[in-house]
């Protein structure tokens, strides 16, 4: 009896996806979140664990998210100028913490100041930078929170084709409206400024710089503005950048443009020694007690309007 065997050979196919731990000390006072962070390298981005990116806030106008921000006190946080700018009533504003999810409000507060940088332009999105200052300050002691940590006024910070991440609650496709409910977390690459991607969307690069995916898999988008995007240093998340603008999301070619954190260290420190001097020289400043004042104004106006025309009819 012969026996054959036949040699059959088999090509099995898979990817390996890897991960990156970022561990840090829970002593620092800034920088470091409850749970470490893992980043994956997989397209477009992925939920963000419980527990981590504590100094993440959602920014809500009549608690609808419309963008994100950082914490850097327990009152103060950094956004973009472009997501104030346009804000009339501050009433209708305030900032959610202490949760990855929307829909899950572990503290809220509303909102009693809003300072633009007085520099901001909405052609060119130069200065992309404002503060929002809390009626009262968040409990650091309730539910996920802390502080991101603020980089020095470093030339060229920060560096080129560096990994660093984004966060947000933005969309997640262009062909759905809707936001995230969950944090979204993506890993990007600083770009240099003579890149052709990010020229083709940059306007000013002493205040602003590129951050994009390979092939344009990854990006942020709407929802995402005043986020942060960090880089770990020195075992700790540093703030290096705030989500200002793009073209379109994660189209190949085009970068992200993001606010250079690292050339406003003066000015945010105002804030967070509370120089009112300073800041007023600085920012152009919208508070709670000026829309009260505001509307006030208005509603006398027009009552003196309408007395005026009753009595002309007369």
């Amino acid at each position: 009896m012969t026996f054959v065997f036949y040699c059959v050979l088999i090509q099995i196919s898979f990817t390996i996806i890897t991960s990156l731990t970022y561990s840090c000390s829970l002593n620092s006072t800034c920088g470091c979140s409850l749970n470490s962070v893992s980043l994956t390298k997989i397209i477009g981005g992925e939920d963000a664990r419980v527990d981590t990116w504590n100094w993440a806030v959602s920014i809500r106008i009549r608690n609808a998210h419309t963008c994100g921000g950082s914490l850097i006190s327990p009152e103060l946080i950094l956004t973009a100028a472009h997501c104030l700018y346009s804000i009339s009533r501050i009433s209708s504003l305030s900032v959610t913490a202490g949760s990855i999810y929307l829909s899950q409000i572990k503290q809220q507060r509303s909102v009693s100041e809003i300072a633009i940088h007085r520099n901001y332009t909405s052609d060119t999105y130069a200065n992309d930078i404002a503060v929002i200052r809390l009626s009262s300050p968040f409990d650091m002691n309730v539910g996920s929170l802390g502080l991101i940590c603020l980089p020095k006024n470093i030339a060229e910070y920060p560096p080129k084709n560096l990994t660093v991440a984004a966060i947000g609650w933005g969309k997640v496709t262009t062909s759905i409206d809707a936001v995230s409910n969950t944090l979204k977390q993506v890993t990007l690459k600083t770009i240099a400024d003579n890149d052709t991607t990010c020229l083709r969307t940059i306007k000013n690069n002493q205040v602003q710089f590129c951050a994009s995916a390979q092939d344009g898999e990854k990006d942020t988008c709407q929802g995402d503005s005043g986020g942060p995007l960090m880089l770990f240093s020195n075992d700790k998340w540093y703030l290096a950048g705030i989500t200002s603008y793009g073209i379109g999301c994660a189209l190949p070619g085009y970068a992200g443009v993001y606010t250079r954190v690292s050339v406003y260290e003066a000015w945010i420190k105002c804030f967070l020694e509370n120089n009112t001097v300073c800041i007023r020289e600085m920012s152009i400043i919208k508070s709670s007690v000026s829309s009260i004042m505001i509307s006030c104004c208005m509603k006398k106006f027009f009552m003196f309007l309408s007395l005026m025309i009753i009595h002309l009819n007369f």
